[in-house]
């Protein structure tokens, strides 16, 4: 992977699915534009309009016999432990899991690959925190 530098004008779905590939990473784009990412789970990746943030994020769904209560304390756990990833349970029972990387300025090839790599590994982290299977 490249140290080359790509700045916020020539980020977009198409560059970004090149530099997966070229990661030899196994990465899609969906109906919506946004790219998916495979590895031990799956992440999606969704560039604002303007080049400037990479948002990466995964979705899970619930143990429908889980009580609000648990997934919640569940949550509460992963942003206490797991540092560099955001997680929230939205109203229908779903985690979303995301981190926000910042391409202003520009940013290594390498550091993009890397953080996805990274959100995997914190991904991980948080799904081994799930002490009380509410993650489905």
């Amino acid at each position: 992977m490249s140290d080359e530098f790509i700045y916020p004008e020539g980020i977009n779905a198409d560059a970004l699915k090149t530099l997966f590939e070229e990661a030899y990473m196994d990465v899609s784009v969906d109906t919506d534009g946004d790219l998916i990412v495979k590895d031990n789970y799956r992440c999606y990746l969704r560039p604002d309009p303007d080049g400037r943030l990479i948002s990466i994020y995964a979705i899970f769904g619930s143990n429908a016999e889980a009580l609000q209560a648990d997934k919640l304390a569940y949550i509460n756990r992963v942003n206490d432990q797991v540092k560099l990833i955001r997680a929230s349970v939205s109203a229908n029972g779903k985690f979303f899991f995301d981190y926000y990387l910042s391409v202003e300025g520009g940013i290594s090839k390498r550091s993009v690959v890397m953080a996805v790599r990274r959100f995997f590994s914190c991904l991980g982290s948080a799904l081994r925190e799930d002490t009380n299977n509410v993650v489905a």
